[in-house]
Protein backbone atom coordinates (compact mmCIF):
# COMPACT_ATOMS: atom_id res chain seq x y z
CA UNK A 1 0.00 0.00 0.00
CA UNK A 2 3.14 2.42 0.78
CA UNK A 3 4.09 1.50 -2.70
CA UNK A 4 1.06 2.71 -4.70
CA UNK A 5 0.79 5.90 -2.74
CA UNK A 6 4.33 6.71 -3.85
CA UNK A 7 2.88 5.68 -7.25
CA UNK A 8 -0.18 7.43 -6.88
CA UNK A 9 1.83 11.11 -5.94
CA UNK A 10 4.88 10.77 -8.40
CA UNK A 11 2.29 9.96 -11.41
CA UNK A 12 0.34 13.21 -10.35
CA UNK A 13 3.34 15.31 -10.47
CA UNK A 14 4.96 13.96 -13.50
CA UNK A 15 4.32 16.79 -15.30
CA UNK A 16 3.38 19.55 -12.38
CA UNK A 17 4.77 22.06 -11.07
CA UNK A 18 5.59 23.95 -7.77
CA UNK A 19 2.45 26.12 -6.41
CA UNK A 20 3.73 29.69 -6.42
CA UNK A 21 6.84 29.03 -8.02
CA UNK A 22 5.96 30.60 -11.12
CA UNK A 23 5.89 33.71 -12.55
CA UNK A 24 9.80 34.61 -10.99
CA UNK A 25 12.20 36.46 -13.22
CA UNK A 26 15.35 37.36 -13.80
CA UNK A 27 15.82 40.53 -12.22
CA UNK A 28 19.59 41.22 -13.06
CA UNK A 29 19.12 42.66 -15.88
CA UNK A 30 21.98 41.23 -18.13
CA UNK A 31 21.79 38.50 -20.21
CA UNK A 32 18.27 38.58 -20.40
CA UNK A 33 16.67 36.62 -23.38
CA UNK A 34 12.74 35.90 -24.10
CA UNK A 35 13.14 32.50 -21.99
CA UNK A 36 13.63 34.38 -19.25
CA UNK A 37 11.16 36.73 -19.03
CA UNK A 38 7.42 36.09 -18.30
CA UNK A 39 6.52 32.70 -16.39
CA UNK A 40 9.16 30.75 -15.36
CA UNK A 41 8.40 26.83 -14.22
CA UNK A 42 10.77 27.54 -11.01
CA UNK A 43 12.05 30.21 -8.76
CA UNK A 44 15.17 30.40 -9.94
CA UNK A 45 16.68 32.76 -12.69
CA UNK A 46 18.23 31.90 -15.96
CA UNK A 47 21.41 33.42 -14.13
CA UNK A 48 21.62 31.44 -11.58
CA UNK A 49 20.57 28.22 -13.37
CA UNK A 50 23.80 26.75 -13.82
CA UNK A 51 24.51 26.56 -9.73
CA UNK A 52 21.05 24.60 -9.40
CA UNK A 53 21.31 21.65 -12.14
CA UNK A 54 23.90 20.35 -14.68
CA UNK A 55 21.89 19.29 -18.10
CA UNK A 56 22.83 15.73 -19.38
CA UNK A 57 23.02 15.61 -23.28
CA UNK A 58 19.75 16.02 -24.82
CA UNK A 59 20.64 16.56 -28.25
CA UNK A 60 21.91 14.01 -30.52
CA UNK A 61 20.57 10.97 -28.27
CA UNK A 62 19.48 7.86 -29.98
CA UNK A 63 16.23 6.14 -29.01
CA UNK A 64 14.28 3.15 -30.14
CA UNK A 65 10.31 3.56 -31.33
CA UNK A 66 8.60 0.44 -31.37
CA UNK A 67 5.31 0.03 -33.30
CA UNK A 68 3.33 -2.65 -32.50
CA UNK A 69 1.70 -4.67 -35.79
CA UNK A 70 -1.88 -5.42 -35.84
CA UNK A 71 -2.80 -8.38 -36.08
CA UNK A 72 -6.01 -10.16 -37.33
CA UNK A 73 -6.87 -11.13 -33.71
CA UNK A 74 -6.52 -7.27 -33.00
CA UNK A 75 -8.88 -6.78 -35.21
CA UNK A 76 -11.13 -9.32 -33.84
CA UNK A 77 -10.99 -8.03 -30.45
CA UNK A 78 -11.77 -4.27 -31.36
CA UNK A 79 -14.85 -5.64 -33.58
CA UNK A 80 -16.08 -7.73 -30.55
CA UNK A 81 -15.28 -4.62 -28.00
CA UNK A 82 -17.44 -2.11 -30.72
CA UNK A 83 -19.98 -5.13 -31.12
CA UNK A 84 -20.39 -4.95 -27.06
CA UNK A 85 -20.98 -1.07 -27.11
CA UNK A 86 -24.30 -1.31 -29.48
CA UNK A 87 -26.20 -4.58 -28.22
CA UNK A 88 -29.94 -4.88 -29.51
CA UNK A 89 -33.07 -5.27 -27.44
CA UNK A 90 -34.58 -8.63 -27.68
CA UNK A 91 -38.31 -7.83 -29.46
CA UNK A 92 -39.69 -11.33 -28.06
CA UNK A 93 -42.40 -11.29 -25.74
CA UNK A 94 -41.20 -14.77 -24.16
CA UNK A 95 -37.73 -14.17 -24.02
CA UNK A 96 -35.98 -14.58 -21.03
CA UNK A 97 -33.17 -13.45 -18.83
CA UNK A 98 -29.68 -15.98 -19.90
CA UNK A 99 -26.45 -15.78 -19.03
CA UNK A 100 -24.63 -13.63 -21.09
CA UNK A 101 -27.83 -11.01 -22.07
CA UNK A 102 -27.75 -7.83 -20.98
CA UNK A 103 -30.53 -7.07 -18.93
CA UNK A 104 -31.25 -3.35 -18.45
CA UNK A 105 -33.00 -2.59 -14.91
CA UNK A 106 -34.01 -0.23 -12.60
CA UNK A 107 -33.25 -1.97 -9.17
CA UNK A 108 -33.72 -0.37 -5.01
CA UNK A 109 -31.92 -2.03 -2.26
CA UNK A 110 -32.76 -2.20 0.95
CA UNK A 111 -31.67 -3.14 4.76
CA UNK A 112 -34.02 -3.23 7.14
CA UNK A 113 -36.81 -2.12 5.26
CA UNK A 114 -34.63 1.23 4.35
CA UNK A 115 -33.19 2.00 1.33
CA UNK A 116 -29.13 2.09 1.93
CA UNK A 117 -26.75 4.60 -0.25
CA UNK A 118 -25.61 3.31 -3.44
CA UNK A 119 -28.31 0.53 -3.98
CA UNK A 120 -30.78 2.57 -5.89
CA UNK A 121 -30.20 3.17 -10.05
CA UNK A 122 -32.23 3.33 -13.05
CA UNK A 123 -31.83 2.24 -16.70
CA UNK A 124 -28.89 0.42 -15.45
CA UNK A 125 -27.25 -1.98 -18.02
CA UNK A 126 -25.92 -5.30 -16.62
CA UNK A 127 -24.35 -7.93 -18.13
CA UNK A 128 -25.79 -11.33 -16.60
CA UNK A 129 -22.78 -13.65 -15.47
CA UNK A 130 -20.20 -10.36 -15.50
CA UNK A 131 -19.80 -10.44 -11.80
CA UNK A 132 -20.86 -7.01 -11.16
CA UNK A 133 -22.74 -6.88 -8.81
CA UNK A 134 -22.72 -9.57 -5.49
CA UNK A 135 -23.28 -13.10 -5.64
CA UNK A 136 -26.90 -13.73 -6.50
CA UNK A 137 -28.20 -10.73 -8.07
CA UNK A 138 -27.51 -11.90 -11.76
CA UNK A 139 -28.23 -15.60 -11.07
CA UNK A 140 -31.44 -14.16 -9.56
CA UNK A 141 -32.40 -12.25 -12.80
CA UNK A 142 -32.46 -15.75 -14.94
CA UNK A 143 -35.65 -16.53 -16.00
CA UNK A 144 -37.37 -13.13 -16.00
CA UNK A 145 -39.01 -11.54 -18.91
CA UNK A 146 -39.16 -7.40 -19.82
CA UNK A 147 -41.53 -5.68 -17.45
CA UNK A 148 -41.27 -8.21 -14.89
CA UNK A 149 -39.90 -7.79 -10.86
CA UNK A 150 -38.43 -9.88 -8.93
CA UNK A 151 -36.96 -9.77 -5.18
CA UNK A 152 -34.10 -11.03 -4.80
CA UNK A 153 -33.09 -11.57 -0.61
CA UNK A 154 -28.84 -11.15 -0.44
CA UNK A 155 -26.61 -11.25 1.41
CA UNK A 156 -23.27 -8.97 1.49
CA UNK A 157 -19.97 -10.75 1.71
CA UNK A 158 -18.10 -10.20 4.73
CA UNK A 159 -15.14 -8.35 3.24
CA UNK A 160 -17.32 -6.23 1.22
CA UNK A 161 -15.68 -2.81 1.71
CA UNK A 162 -18.59 -0.71 3.46
CA UNK A 163 -18.35 -1.47 6.82
CA UNK A 164 -22.55 -0.76 7.25
CA UNK A 165 -23.09 -3.84 4.55
CA UNK A 166 -20.55 -5.90 5.13
CA UNK A 167 -22.06 -9.75 6.11
CA UNK A 168 -25.97 -7.93 6.06
CA UNK A 169 -28.95 -9.45 5.11
CA UNK A 170 -30.32 -7.05 2.23
CA UNK A 171 -33.58 -6.80 -0.41
CA UNK A 172 -32.82 -6.28 -4.09
CA UNK A 173 -36.32 -4.94 -5.70
CA UNK A 174 -35.06 -5.74 -9.62
CA UNK A 175 -37.58 -4.54 -12.43
CA UNK A 176 -36.69 -5.71 -16.20
CA UNK A 177 -36.76 -2.64 -18.40
CA UNK A 178 -35.31 -4.66 -21.68
CA UNK A 179 -33.41 -7.57 -22.80
CA UNK A 180 -30.56 -6.94 -24.93
CA UNK A 181 -28.03 -8.81 -26.48
CA UNK A 182 -24.41 -8.43 -28.37
CA UNK A 183 -25.40 -8.10 -32.33
CA UNK A 184 -23.87 -10.98 -34.87
CA UNK A 185 -21.03 -9.65 -36.89
CA UNK A 186 -22.87 -9.78 -40.53
CA UNK A 187 -22.84 -7.83 -43.82
CA UNK A 188 -26.11 -6.94 -42.76
CA UNK A 189 -24.46 -5.37 -39.33
CA UNK A 190 -21.74 -3.72 -40.76
CA UNK A 191 -24.11 -1.89 -43.81
CA UNK A 192 -26.54 -0.81 -41.18
CA UNK A 193 -24.80 0.50 -38.45
CA UNK A 194 -21.26 1.58 -40.56
CA UNK A 195 -20.33 3.53 -43.59
CA UNK A 196 -19.14 0.52 -45.36
CA UNK A 197 -20.62 -2.31 -47.08
CA UNK A 198 -18.74 -5.28 -46.24
CA UNK A 199 -17.12 -7.32 -43.96
CA UNK A 200 -13.41 -6.91 -45.63
CA UNK A 201 -13.83 -2.75 -45.95
CA UNK A 202 -15.23 -2.40 -42.88
CA UNK A 203 -12.40 -4.69 -41.10
CA UNK A 204 -9.87 -2.89 -43.54
CA UNK A 205 -10.80 0.21 -42.12
CA UNK A 206 -10.67 -1.03 -38.13
CA UNK A 207 -6.85 -2.37 -38.76
CA UNK A 208 -6.04 0.92 -39.96
CA UNK A 209 -7.51 2.76 -37.01
CA UNK A 210 -5.55 0.22 -35.04
CA UNK A 211 -2.13 0.64 -37.10
CA UNK A 212 -2.67 4.89 -36.56
CA UNK A 213 -3.26 4.12 -32.87
CA UNK A 214 -0.09 1.97 -32.92
CA UNK A 215 1.70 4.52 -34.20
CA UNK A 216 0.58 7.41 -31.91
CA UNK A 217 1.26 5.07 -29.16
CA UNK A 218 4.69 4.57 -30.07
CA UNK A 219 5.31 8.66 -30.61
CA UNK A 220 4.17 8.79 -27.17
CA UNK A 221 6.40 6.14 -26.07
CA UNK A 222 9.25 7.52 -27.43
CA UNK A 223 8.90 11.05 -26.01
CA UNK A 224 8.59 9.81 -22.89
CA UNK A 225 11.52 7.30 -23.04
CA UNK A 226 13.92 10.17 -24.59
CA UNK A 227 12.64 12.28 -21.89
CA UNK A 228 13.54 10.09 -18.98
CA UNK A 229 17.16 9.42 -20.49
CA UNK A 230 17.31 13.37 -20.40
CA UNK A 231 16.47 13.39 -17.32
CA UNK A 232 18.43 10.67 -15.61
CA UNK A 233 21.20 12.07 -17.27
CA UNK A 234 20.99 15.57 -15.77
CA UNK A 235 22.15 16.18 -12.21
CA UNK A 236 20.68 18.93 -9.08
CA UNK A 237 23.52 20.24 -7.58
CA UNK A 238 21.05 22.41 -5.23
CA UNK A 239 17.42 22.16 -5.15
CA UNK A 240 16.38 25.48 -4.31
CA UNK A 241 15.05 26.49 -0.85
CA UNK A 242 11.56 28.24 -2.29
CA UNK A 243 10.21 25.76 -4.22
CA UNK A 244 11.22 22.77 -1.77
CA UNK A 245 9.25 24.10 0.94
CA UNK A 246 6.30 24.80 -1.61
CA UNK A 247 6.12 21.40 -3.55
CA UNK A 248 6.39 19.95 0.58
CA UNK A 249 3.50 22.18 1.18
CA UNK A 250 1.69 20.91 -1.83
CA UNK A 251 2.21 17.49 -0.89
CA UNK A 252 0.66 17.85 2.46
CA UNK A 253 -2.47 19.52 1.07
CA UNK A 254 -2.97 16.73 -1.31
CA UNK A 255 -2.93 13.95 1.60
CA UNK A 256 -5.16 16.24 3.51
CA UNK A 257 -7.56 16.53 0.69
CA UNK A 258 -7.30 12.67 -0.18
CA UNK A 259 -7.83 11.83 3.58
CA UNK A 260 -10.67 13.83 3.95
CA UNK A 261 -12.49 12.67 0.47
CA UNK A 262 -12.28 9.31 2.10
CA UNK A 263 -14.21 10.56 5.44
CA UNK A 264 -10.42 10.25 7.06
CA UNK A 265 -7.95 11.67 9.51
CA UNK A 266 -4.40 12.01 8.36
CA UNK A 267 -3.74 9.60 10.78
CA UNK A 268 -6.45 6.96 10.21
CA UNK A 269 -5.23 8.03 6.34
CA UNK A 270 -1.69 6.64 7.10
CA UNK A 271 -3.09 3.85 9.05
CA UNK A 272 -5.16 2.55 6.67
CA UNK A 273 -2.18 3.34 4.52
CA UNK A 274 0.08 1.17 6.96
CA UNK A 275 2.70 3.97 7.28
CA UNK A 276 4.22 6.32 9.72
CA UNK A 277 4.84 10.00 9.94
CA UNK A 278 8.62 9.56 9.11
CA UNK A 279 8.00 7.36 6.41
CA UNK A 280 5.48 9.74 4.59
CA UNK A 281 7.63 12.47 5.24
CA UNK A 282 10.69 10.42 3.42
CA UNK A 283 8.23 10.30 0.48
CA UNK A 284 7.48 13.97 0.38
CA UNK A 285 11.26 14.32 0.53
CA UNK A 286 11.32 12.38 -2.42
CA UNK A 287 8.02 13.73 -4.47
CA UNK A 288 9.54 17.37 -3.92
CA UNK A 289 12.86 16.48 -5.66
CA UNK A 290 11.36 14.18 -8.29
CA UNK A 291 9.41 17.22 -9.13
CA UNK A 292 11.45 19.50 -8.75
CA UNK A 293 14.12 18.05 -10.74
CA UNK A 294 11.95 17.69 -13.76
CA UNK A 295 11.04 21.78 -13.44
CA UNK A 296 14.86 22.56 -13.02
CA UNK A 297 16.08 20.40 -16.45
CA UNK A 298 12.74 21.80 -18.35
CA UNK A 299 13.57 25.29 -17.43
CA UNK A 300 17.25 25.15 -18.18
CA UNK A 301 16.88 23.68 -21.60
CA UNK A 302 14.53 26.15 -22.40
CA UNK A 303 16.85 29.02 -21.47
CA UNK A 304 19.29 28.01 -23.52
CA UNK A 305 16.72 26.99 -26.24
CA UNK A 306 15.14 30.47 -25.63
CA UNK A 307 11.90 28.46 -25.67
CA UNK A 308 9.11 30.58 -23.85
CA UNK A 309 6.01 29.51 -22.19
CA UNK A 310 4.68 33.12 -23.75
CA UNK A 311 5.69 32.73 -27.28
CA UNK A 312 3.75 32.05 -30.16
CA UNK A 313 4.61 28.16 -30.22
CA UNK A 314 3.26 28.03 -26.56
CA UNK A 315 0.05 29.74 -27.91
CA UNK A 316 -0.30 26.83 -30.42
CA UNK A 317 0.38 24.63 -27.90
CA UNK A 318 -2.40 25.48 -25.23
CA UNK A 319 -4.71 25.52 -28.53
CA UNK A 320 -3.96 21.92 -29.06
CA UNK A 321 -4.02 21.15 -25.85
CA UNK A 322 -7.84 22.51 -26.03
CA UNK A 323 -8.85 19.97 -28.92
CA UNK A 324 -7.12 16.84 -26.81
CA UNK A 325 -8.87 17.68 -24.30
CA UNK A 326 -12.25 19.42 -25.36
CA UNK A 327 -11.64 21.91 -22.66
CA UNK A 328 -10.95 25.64 -22.81
CA UNK A 329 -7.35 26.98 -21.07
CA UNK A 330 -9.46 28.26 -18.59
CA UNK A 331 -11.60 25.46 -18.17
CA UNK A 332 -8.27 23.16 -17.52
CA UNK A 333 -6.67 25.46 -15.32
CA UNK A 334 -9.92 25.43 -12.94
CA UNK A 335 -9.60 21.30 -12.80
CA UNK A 336 -5.65 21.04 -12.84
CA UNK A 337 -4.29 24.43 -11.53
CA UNK A 338 -2.22 26.98 -13.69
CA UNK A 339 1.16 25.27 -12.37
CA UNK A 340 0.03 22.23 -14.22
CA UNK A 341 -1.04 23.58 -17.48
CA UNK A 342 2.41 25.04 -17.55
CA UNK A 343 4.52 22.46 -17.17
CA UNK A 344 2.20 20.26 -19.20
CA UNK A 345 3.25 22.75 -22.46
CA UNK A 346 6.78 22.95 -21.26
CA UNK A 347 6.92 19.25 -20.97
CA UNK A 348 5.63 18.61 -24.64
CA UNK A 349 7.45 21.60 -25.89
CA UNK A 350 10.76 20.14 -24.70
CA UNK A 351 9.96 16.70 -25.78
CA UNK A 352 8.99 17.65 -29.41
CA UNK A 353 12.73 19.60 -29.12
CA UNK A 354 14.29 16.39 -28.01
CA UNK A 355 12.97 13.89 -30.50
CA UNK A 356 13.24 16.36 -33.48
CA UNK A 357 17.44 16.48 -32.77
CA UNK A 358 17.35 12.33 -32.06
CA UNK A 359 18.22 9.41 -33.79
CA UNK A 360 14.85 7.13 -33.67
CA UNK A 361 15.42 3.25 -34.39
CA UNK A 362 11.90 2.46 -35.66
CA UNK A 363 11.06 -1.14 -35.01
CA UNK A 364 8.39 -3.26 -36.19
CA UNK A 365 6.92 -5.62 -33.37
CA UNK A 366 4.37 -8.32 -34.29
CA UNK A 367 3.43 -11.47 -32.57
CA UNK A 368 4.03 -13.72 -35.98
CA UNK A 369 7.69 -14.34 -35.20
CA UNK A 370 8.75 -11.58 -37.51
CA UNK A 371 10.11 -9.04 -34.90
CA UNK A 372 12.68 -6.91 -35.92
CA UNK A 373 11.30 -6.58 -39.57
CA UNK A 374 10.91 -2.99 -40.18
CA UNK A 375 9.85 -0.67 -42.60
CA UNK A 376 11.63 2.17 -44.62
CA UNK A 377 10.42 5.84 -45.33
CA UNK A 378 9.32 4.28 -48.94
CA UNK A 379 7.06 1.54 -47.32
CA UNK A 380 9.60 -1.48 -48.59
CA UNK A 381 10.69 -3.60 -46.41
CA UNK A 382 14.32 -3.05 -45.09
CA UNK A 383 16.54 -6.08 -44.24
CA UNK A 384 16.57 -7.94 -41.14
CA UNK A 385 18.30 -6.20 -38.15
CA UNK A 386 18.19 -2.58 -40.05
CA UNK A 387 16.12 0.29 -39.04
CA UNK A 388 14.98 3.58 -40.43
CA UNK A 389 15.63 7.01 -38.58
CA UNK A 390 13.82 9.78 -37.97
CA UNK A 391 16.35 12.72 -37.74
Amino acid sequence: MKRKLCVLLLSVCVACTAAGCGGAEDQSGKGKTEASSGVRLVSVSQKEMEAHVELGEYKGITVEKTVQDVTEDDIDLQINNILQTLPEEVDEPEKQVEEGDIANIDYVGKKDGEAFDGGTAQDYDLTIGSGQFIEGFEDGLIGAKKGETKELNLTFPEDYPSEDLAGQEVVFTVSVNAIKQIPAFTEEWVAANTEYDTIDAYRQSVREDLEESNEQSAESSVKNTAWNQVLTDSEVKEYPDEDLKAVKEEYEESINTYAEQMGQSVDEFLEAQNMTKEQLDEQNQQYAEYKLKQNLVLQAIMDKEGLSLDDEESKKAEEQMEKDYGMTMDEMIEQYGEASVRETIALSRVMDLIIDHAEVDTIADSSDGKEGILTDEDGENAEDGESTQED
